[in-house]
């Protein structure tokens, strides 16, 4: 049966032309027409393979969407209008923190470390946070003044260039390029934790985290010895100061205690800042409270046990 499908005489014209051109020129135009959209396929998933690869986690719905809005939302600008300088794209996390992109290259990067900042709080990967309580009660009291703000540019200058302002609009910052790499894993990875110390486990358990109490809390009684004895040794400009200190040491000694920091990009901390990298027994043996404090939130769901990049390493 012939099906004339409505053509004219001159597309009929022309499909005997094309027929006539053979097999080898068809597959000639259908390679020259990937090549013409091999560009844009390449830029929109290079950067979800970006440096040290990337972490997916499996249940995401809990904690966001992935619909990204731009512009940034009225209300959240109305808050602190300097936030509308810091670009155009936003992304919800779990109704109490704010994923904000400089531009649409961005992106990626924002779902990469949206997926990385699940997989630390929710370690089990049953698709909610481990440590329920905490989160629960930050939901309920977030607003669009409180909302913590996770903040990706394209260079490190912008993110940086607000700096100083108070109150701060963001509170963690990346950049998609730094001299001229890629963002690694091991950058989100370490700065999210940093953020997650800082603005939850301090807040939330003071006498294990908290900053110049008194009493010192655990981390603060263990980073100030890890000094004195040398096994932590770090820039004068931030062991002197207890919102410094306490955090880059802990993240050192979680490196350690943590499963799955290893691997290509996975080399900081170095040994001569740290000195008892890799040696879990000198930990012990140095800093029991530390190690049971660890130990304990671990078990509770109230601290990770594995990074995220643990689930990338092949057995």
């Amino acid at each position: 049966m012939v099906h004339d499908f409505g053509f004219t005489e001159s597309d009929r014209s022309s499909l005997r032309s094309v027929r006539g051109l053979g097999v080898k020129a068809i597959r000639l135009t259908i390679v020259s027409l990937l090549i013409i959209a091999a560009p844009r396929l390449i830029e929109a998933n290079a950067p979800e393979k970006s440096v040290g690869n990337s972490y997916v986690h499996p249940k995401p719905e809990r904690f966001t969407d992935f619909s990204i809005k731009s512009p940034l939302p009225v209300a959240f600008v109305n808050a602190y209008p300097n936030r509308k300088q810091m670009g155009d794209q936003y992304l919800d996390f779990f109704g109490v923190i704010a994923i904000v992109g400089e531009s649409e290259k961005q992106r990626a990067d924002m779902r990469r470390i949206t997926h990385v900042l699940m997989g630390l709080i929710d370690n089990d990967q049953d698709g909610q946070p481990d440590d329920k309580h905490l989160w629960q009660k930050w939901k309920q009291n977030t607003n669009e003044k409180s909302r913590l703000v996770l903040y990706v540019t394209a260079q490190k200058e912008k993110y940086k260039s607000f700096d100083g302002e108070s109150p701060s609009v963001y509170h963690q910052g990346w950049s998609s390029f730094r001299d001229g790499e890629r963002l690694h894993l091991s950058n989100i990875q370490e700065e999210l934790f940093h953020f997650l110390q800082r603005h939850f486990w301090e807040l939330e358990y003071p006498e294990a985290f908290g900053l110049d109490a008194h009493p010192r809390s655990i981390a603060h009684i263990a980073a100030d010895k890890a000094v004195a004895n040398k096994h932590y040794v770090y820039d004068q400009n931030c062991i002197s100061h207890s919102g410094c200190l306490v955090p880059e040491f802990f993240f050192c000694v979680m490196t350690d205690v943590m499963k799955g920091w290893q691997g290509d990009g996975f080399g900081a901390p170095g040994q001569r800042e740290w000195r008892l990298k890799g040696d879990r027994d000198a930990l012990h043996e140095n800093y029991p409270d530390l190690m049971d404090m660890i130990l304990a939130k671990q078990k509770q769901g109230k601290l990770p046990g594995r990074w995220p990049s643990s689930f990338l390493i092949k057995r």
